[in-house]
């Protein structure tokens, strides 16, 4: 009865190490992780620390460096929730950019127009600009 106890006592010390580990490191559990056209890759991928920068490209072509992940979350939740967007009435000029970047790639490229935005892959859908992704941009 002992041996089992030290058994289970031992497993149950591994397992917590290793979800304290992925949570450290990794920015998404793999448990509820999501591959779509924001997060195209496999969540091992996603090493913290993640950076993303957003550069608005009015006159002043001013670049924010977004360091925090409630925000980095927030942005990409709210990139998520976007509806497709009717590809025959695109018709504007680049008005920001967004590169969500681990330590040694590139994960992520947005371009963002007056009233939608697009993933920089080939096969990936044009999305509609929703106030909640306007709102969030604009605070940058």
């Amino acid at each position: 009865m002992a041996k089992k106890f030290i058994y289970l006592l031992g497993v149950g010390v591994i397992i917590l190490a290793a979800v304290f580990y992925m949570d450290h490191r990794y920015f998404f559990n793999p448990v509820v992780f999501n591959q779509d056209s924001v997060t195209p890759y496999d969540w091992l991928d996603y090493e913290r620390p993640l950076t993303m920068t957003y550069v608005n490209l009015d006159e002043h072509r001013k670049t924010t460096q977004i360091d925090k992940e409630k925000e980095i979350r927030n942005l990409l939740d709210a990139l998520k929730n976007s509806p497709k967007a009717d590809e025959t009435e695109i018709k504007s000029d680049v008005q920001g950019a967004l590169k969500l970047s681990s330590r040694s790639t590139t994960l992520l490229e947005v371009y963002i127009y007056e009233n939608h935005w697009r993933v920089l892959r080939r096969d990936r859908p044009t999305r509609e600009m929703t106030t909640n992704l306007e709102n969030l941009l604009n605070q940058y």
